[in-house]
């Protein structure tokens, strides 16, 4: 049935003129924005990659975004409708994607195994069909996700290798990868996903995340090429394909690398995020064609392990030596945001635990509220001027109502972790409001604080000291004493 459905959409839509689907996309682009949760992910994406950007820009970059990606999705389901002809007048070829065509048809049987790295910009599932505009022929393998209905995935399988390109499973099509390229062939990936646990650590944008090494340990294994390919819109259903190779400093890839010295696969993995990096940062129409609405950054946020990076494959001391940072001077772009105890006696007794929270999560943006009192902020100062703080904020001087509008309005620096050591249930309301995706604090027995995410169970019988050390032991900060000692001693 979803099948039939989705035969007949596309039906309609390739017959449709294109100036109403146009019309169509540019209405309901914008509707994605009233869905609160992919609302905040896209303005919370670009406020972490694009700090000093003005809200309207963000704004601007999130509404076409979301328009293009309903035209991308359009484009997707009338492609199996689409006859050649009107293929042709969609999408051509950059010169850049004709001179790489032309250097691997003059190298010949000698010509290196390809890695060619793919994105989500608009119109990303277009690429399959590049064999329509060349003469050219070469083996070509697209790495898949397929999805967990058997007869519309063979039937969406079906209408992307019509010209030519192969579809490959990530789940079980890895033979049939590795044998593409050692015949010399050549492999697409898309990279620039969230590879969750099974990714690599790496910084993107200046934040944490995790990134596939795939395209990275496929160069490195065959000595392969590395290149990207995209397709840039023009206008409405009208592409062009652009090409770059990738500098790496191992595998087929020509010129100075990034200078990691991680090995090739670690090195193209970096280089990869780097190229996509330059090209948001500088290109505003790329920039807004990137699929913002992903969770591209959803990693290192385990509950149990939020207090310390924990990674099976980490790569970031290469990355950050690659931007020419350390772990000391890397970008603090994780927004933790804490709320002191309302006794300004207990404060002291989270100073070491904040410094070990900085050597344990360098990325982090540690802002501190507390009362507005000059005694108060002076306490705090010392953290602040060593480095362990980035901010202390003062909580509002003022009735309820007006601290809660106060904190509303927070919502807009999109913090990514919230504590609350208040435990008061006005601080509580207070910290929903900033609507913070992850809400930590202490549960004393017979209390309840439902606007928490996520909760430490304090024993009773704990002093004060010891229910914070086991407080943020349970959120994943190692041995406290222990962290803390090593960065007095550094």
């Amino acid at each position: 049935m979803t099948k039939l459905l989705l035969q007949i959409t596309g039906w309609l839509i390739a017959r449709a003129p294109e100036t109403l689907l146009h019309l169509f996309s540019w209405m309901l682009g914008p509707v994605i924005l009233l869905i609160p949760r992919r609302r905040r992910i896209l303005y919370s994406n670009l406020h972490h990659a694009f700090p000093d950007k003005p809200r309207a820009w963000h704004t601007r970059i999130a509404r076409t975004s979301c328009r293009r990606l309903i035209e991308t999705s359009m484009l997707s389901l009338a492609s199996p409708c689409l006859s050649d002809a009107r293929i042709r007048q969609v999408g051509h070829f950059s010169p850049s994607v004709i001179a790489a065509i032309n250097r691997r048809a003059s190298e010949g049987a000698q010509h290196a195994p390809a890695v060619v790295a793919t994105l989500h910009m608009a119109y990303w599932e277009s690429l399959t069909w590049l064999g329509l505009f060349t003469d050219y022929k070469c083996e070509i393998g697209v790495v898949f996700r397929p999805l967990g209905n058997k007869t519309l995935n063979d039937w969406i399988k079906q209408t992307r290798e019509r010209h030519g390109i192969k579809l490959f499973s990530r789940r079980n099509g890895l033979m049939e990868i590795f044998r593409v390229m050692r015949r010399r062939g050549i492999v697409g990936i898309l990279f620039d996903q969230n590879a969750g646990g099974p990714g690599a650590l790496t910084t993107f944008l200046g934040r944490i995340c995790s990134t596939s090494e795939f395209p990275g340990m496929l160069v490195e294994k065959y000595n392969a090429r590395l290149s990207v390919i995209h397709a840039r819109r023009l206008g409405f259903w009208r592409i062009r394909y652009e090409f770059a190779d990738i500098a790496t400093d191992g595998g087929g890839g020509s010129g100075s690398g990034s200078g990691s010295g991680g090995g090739a696969a670690v090195d193209a993995t970096i280089a990869l995020n780097r190229w996509l990096e330059t090209a948001l940062a500088t290109d505003e129409d790329l920039c807004a064609s990137w699929l913002w609405s992903h969770s591209r950054w959803k990693t290192q946020n385990a509950p149990a392990a939020r207090f310390r990076f924990e990674a099976k494959h980490d790569f970031l001391n290469a990355d950050l030596a690659a931007h020419g940072w350390t772990r000391a001077t890397m970008p603090r772009r994780t927004r933790l945001w804490l709320r002191l105890p309302d006794d300004p006696a207990r404060h002291a007794q989270l100073f070491p635990l904040l410094r070990a929270l900085r050597q344990s999560r360098p990325d982090t943006e540690l802002t501190l509220f507390a009362d507005a009192n000059e005694t108060t902020l002076a306490a705090l100062e010392p953290l602040r001027a060593d480095g362990t703080v980035d901010s202390l904020r003062a909580l509002p001087r003022t009735n309820w109502f007006g601290s809660l509008l106060h904190f509303r309005k927070l919502r807009r620096e999109y913090p990514d972790v919230f504590v609350n050591l208040s435990e008061t249930p006005r601080s509580d309301r207070e910290m929903k409001l900033t609507r913070a995706p992850q809400r930590f604090g202490i549960l004393r027995a017979g209390q309840r604080r439902p606007k928490l995410t996520d909760a430490y169970e304090a024993p009773t019988s704990d002093a004060p000291a010891e229910n914070y050390r086991n407080f943020f032991k349970y959120f994943g900060l190692p041995d406290t004493m222990q962290t803390v000692k090593s960065a007095d001693a550094t």
